[in-house]
């Protein structure tokens, strides 16, 4: 049996023909929807098959919009507050570390008596260590010397990177002063720089004050003579001393409760 051409039986009646016709207007009216569709898209007209054709957009109930609950502005707790003139300035706060606060009623600490035998003085000196404090304690003869004094030779990096010393005392109200040493040297000698140490604060109920010296307010010298040089490097410190050297003859007393290197930042 010979398949059946669809074409040839339209082409065989005036019925088939009308039908042809009809057939090639529909056919048409589609072939221009289908080029006015393809004009207004730079995307071919796609033959795929509805199966392989892309799937709809999704609705805004497949991916609902972000609301405020989902993504809230920050509060003013999140952000930092801006800054006006009406703020304070900054306070400035000391940095100390502890040097010592002689709290084991054995410590000696290496700190040793030097009095002014060294120059033929007679003045003399005497260290105890009793309720967590350094007593220091003697009597000073003018003719000579006329001076004696405690000395602590440090071990390494004690004052780094400080600018002055506070230490809490009780006194006898003679003036004391400070002595520092770093490894400079002149004549093979070691020089001292020291200046004298304010006492000058409140005391509390027991008559502790803070006492302070500076290091800007040292001055070199070598035997008690002043000279020319370099200033204080706490970062090279190799000893540290409290001397009396005020003039007067008589005896002393020097408690000392801790010794702080401060700086201030």
């Amino acid at each position: 049996m010979k398949p059946f051409d669809f074409d040839t039986s339209l082409r065989r009646s005036p019925a088939s023909g009308r039908r042809r016709r009809s057939l090639q207007r529909v056919l048409g009216t589609a072939g221009i929807a289908l080029a006015i569709a393809s004009c207004g898209s730079d995307t071919p007209v796609s033959t795929a098959t509805p199966s392989t054709l892309a799937a709809p957009a999704p609705t805004r109930a497949d991916n609902p919009p972000t609301t405020r609950a989902d993504n809230p502005p920050p509060t003013r707790a999140d952000a930092a507050p801006p800054t006006t003139i009406a703020d304070p300035p900054a306070t400035i706060a000391a940095a100390c570390r502890r040097l010592t606060d002689f709290d084991d009623s054995d410590f000696d600490g290496g700190w040793a008596v030097v009095n002014d035998g060294v120059m033929g003085g007679r003045s003399n000196g005497a260290l105890e260590f009793t309720d967590s404090a350094m007593r220091f304690t003697g009597d000073v003869v003018t003719a000579g010397g006329g001076f004696t004094s405690v000395r602590l030779r440090l071990t390494g990096d004690e004052l780094t990177d400080s600018g002055y010393l506070a230490l809490r005392v009780r006194s006898d109200e003679r003036t004391y002063g400070l002595t520092l040493q770093d490894s400079a040297q002149t004549g093979r000698r070691p020089i001292a720089h020291g200046a004298n140490l304010t006492i000058d604060g409140p005391s509390d109920a027991d008559g502790w004050q803070t006492a302070t010296t500076s290091y800007d307010e040292l001055r070199p010298s070598v035997f008690g003579q002043s000279l020319d040089a370099p200033a204080f490097d706490p970062d090279q410190a190799v000893e540290i001393g409290i001397i009396i050297s005020d003039g007067i003859d008589g005896p002393f007393e020097l408690e000392v409760d801790w010794i702080d290197a401060c700086s201030t930042r």
